[in-house]
């Protein structure tokens, strides 16, 4: 797939590593850069040998979120500032879609931040499975610092379950920046990476779980996103049940197990 403002390698069998490439304006996502990222993530649902992947960005930044200007979107100002709801159908959904194709690929993400990540950037960074952030990383909820509501694409969803309500409240309504430091102590992200191996941390990650079944880590990814809206702990557990029962039938089961059982034996003996 042939693609100019996002790039896509598979730099480890297994591994797919998107960067999204529009270092000259820090990955602002224009409306070229949604449609090539919907057709990726069109094709990975398909792409079996590809199991996890990693997101960053080109040059000194993640994303400085929606690109503002946007010829596409100049060339239809007329037709979007019509209506809200052309703007609604043209631009609004096409950018917040991007957030929830993420959480329904089968492959984990893995975002590797390693700069600034902005309004819809940050939105992405938080829409991934395990977020990594360089010591340059900070993330900023631009929304409402231009005029707009500070919860939009997805934000008003992850960044209380990652934070708390309070904390996620205070943030949104402030617009105000959060850098890697805090970002890491109040769970905003997963790891803060020493400076010039936050590519290398990422591929660690996703050679860690490449080592579990295939099966396993695809109904890991979405049960884990399934009951985050469970409404009961029963509805989660049940979800739970049925996964680990076609697991258990799996020959990834039935192989670590006899392993396991090997190494019990082993251990019995040399005691």
């Amino acid at each position: 797939m042939n693609f100019s403002k996002i790039k896509f390698d598979e730099p480890e069998p297994g591994i797919g590593l998107i960067t999204l490439n529009n270092p000259e304006r820090l990955n602002a996502m224009s409306l070229q850069m949604l449609d090539e990222l919907y057709a990726l993530f069109d094709h990975l649902k398909k792409l079996e040998r590809v199991r996890v992947l990693v997101i960053t960005g080109e040059g000194r930044g993640f994303s400085s979120g929606a690109d503002l200007r946007d010829e596409r979107q100049a060339e239809m100002h007329d037709v979007i500032y019509a209506s809200p709801a052309n703007q609604l159908m043209l631009v609004q959904k096409k950018y917040s879609g991007i957030v929830v194709e993420m959480r329904r690929l089968p492959q984990p993400i893995i975002g590797a931040v390693n700069g600034p990540a902005a309004g819809g950037g940050m939105s992405m960074a938080l829409a991934c499975d395990v977020i990594l952030g360089s010591p340059g990383a900070s993330f900023t909820p631009s929304f409402i610092n231009i005029g707009l509501s500070g919860c939009e694409l997805g934000t008003s969803y992850f960044l209380p379950r990652l934070v708390g309500s309070a904390r996620a409240a205070e943030i949104l309504l402030t617009g105000r920046t959060v850098d890697a430091t805090e970002a890491y102590r109040i769970g905003m992200i997963s790891h803060l990476v020493e400076d010039g191996r936050l590519m290398d941390v990422a591929m660690e990650t996703a050679r860690t779980m490449l080592k579990k079944s295939v099966m396993g880590l695809r109904l890991t990814k979405e049960a884990f996103t399934q009951d985050l809206n469970a409404p009961s702990l029963e509805s989660a557990v049940e979800l739970e049940n049925r996964n680990q029962s076609i697991c258990i039938f799996t020959p990834d089961f039935l192989k670590a197990v006899a392993e396991f059982g090997k190494k019990k034996s082993k251990k019995s003996q040399d005691s």
